[in-house]
């Protein structure tokens, strides 16, 4: 268990900086020195970005699959995904060919297929709860050089796919360019993407972390990677919308669009918890979880309507209360997360346009007693129809200021 080359030090405020100055913007004009890279000038248009969530994930997975079935799903430019969303991430990113490979991982596995509980005296050594082997063996025979091969012609084309993990010693996103790597010349890199999305869905404390290995200034390091989820729900970065650093007002672009699948709930149930320690315990991390996944979610869409995207978000509805639980790998509950997912993005009812927390209802007025009555909540949904109209009769605007920004906002919470 232990590290096979010492973790590394960096000094403050230190950033490490690629040799190969690999390629990082997904705009399809790169660096001349990047032979992997097109040099074809194209902009992303469409772009996916994937949450995290377990055994939610089969949630993900019926959306591709509806989304495929309505004959209205997109090629992605830019697919970024976290945790189970990394694990859907590459078979997105590689098209509807491969929606059958993952409704099989997502509506037939069980927790045997995903982990095995260590031997109760085995934990006093251990570094988790369980062991990986099993979720190692089936990334393996998922991810063949033929999958490596497709990804790396993508990437040549100009498409991005973006994948996160946790370092465990700075405790920050570490995002990695999968395309990048299968297009790379490095001798290892079967295993080194394999062993990103392991990382990546490796929950710390059930699953152990996994060693990468790097070498900086001509020494080897081994960092301990785990589960993205613990530095991110789900990411987006301005470069990945071709949003440039040195741009004062990014321009205004009608046809980029940002759809975010969460493999969860947006609004915790409210449950009456018991005062025991593993109670509180467990609700209070489910709360903090919900709060970063709030916090990133309104992140994402602010940076997608900055840089004049349409934006769209789907998610596990608040009607599947008992279902939703992320480390039940119950076939019976995936299936029919699975369904429900297919049937939201079949019938383009469960898409909105605006995180809950921009929403008028969701805004939590300061208490100033403690006497109250009950408003019942408001019930129905706005027509898909209806709602598909509003936009395209929203007049965005032709050029980018802080107005047109605000202005943006509102008309999306009135949708």
């Amino acid at each position: 268990m232990e590290r096979r080359h010492v973790p590394l030090t960096l000094p403050t405020g230190g950033r490490l900086v690629e040799l190969s100055e690999p390629s990082a913007i997904a705009p399809r004009l790169q660096p001349s020195n990047i032979q992997q890279a097109s040099a074809t000038e194209l902009t992303p248009r469409n772009v996916l970005v994937l949450s995290g969530g377990g055994a939610n994930g089969a949630y993900t997975v019926g959306v591709l699959n509806g989304w495929t079935a309505s004959g209205q799903r997109p090629q992605f430019d830019v697919v970024t995904g976290i945790s189970t969303g990394a694990l859907i991430a590459p078979f997105a990113f590689l098209g509807s060919e491969y929606d059958e490979t993952l409704r099989r991982s997502y509506t037939e596995c069980k927790e045997g297929d995903i982990f095995n509980r260590r031997w109760l005296p085995a934990l006093l050594w251990a570094d988790s709860l369980a062991d990986s082997t099993p979720l190692k063996k089936r990334i393996a025979s998922e991810i063949t050089t033929s999958i490596l091969d497709r990804i790396a012609v993508a990437h040549r084309d100009g498409r991005r796919l973006y994948v996160g993990t946790t370092d465990l010693d700075s405790k920050r996103l570490v995002v990695w360019d999968l395309g990048a790597i299968a297009a790379g010349s490095v001798a290892n890199k079967l295993e080194l993407f394999r062993d990103v999305l392991l990382a990546s869905a490796s929950v710390p404390g059930l699953l152990p972390p996994v060693d990468i290995h790097i070498e900086v200034d001509g020494q080897q390091h081994t960092e301990l990677h785990v589960d993205g989820g613990v530095s991110a729900s789900l990411f987006l970065q301005p470069s990945m919308l071709g949003v440039k650093p040195d741009q004062e007002s990014p321009e205004v672009r009608d046809d980029l669009h940002v759809y975010v699948v969460v493999a969860g709930q947006l609004q915790l149930p409210r449950r009456t918890v018991k005062r025991r320690l593993s109670k509180v315990f467990e609700e209070s991390i489910g709360g903090v979880l919900q709060s970063q996944m709030e916090g990133d979610l309104l992140k994402t869409y602010l940076l997608a309507r900055y840089a004049g995207a349409q934006f769209a978000l789907t998610s596990v509805p608040k009607e599947l209360t008992e279902e939703a639980s992320s480390l039940a790998f119950d076939p019976r509950i995936m299936q029919v997360l699975f369904k429900t997912g297919y049937d939201h993005a079949a019938t383009r009812v469960g898409w909105q346009f605006v995180p809950v927390s921009v929403t008028l209802d969701e805004q939590t007025p300061p208490r100033s007693s403690v006497q109250f009555k009950v408003q019942e909540p408001r019930t129905g949904r706005e027509n898909s129809a209806s709602v598909t109209s509003a936009r395209a009769e929203s007049p965005i605007g032709l050029g980018f200021t802080g107005r047109n920004f605000l202005q943006r906002l509102r008309s999306d919470r009135r949708r």
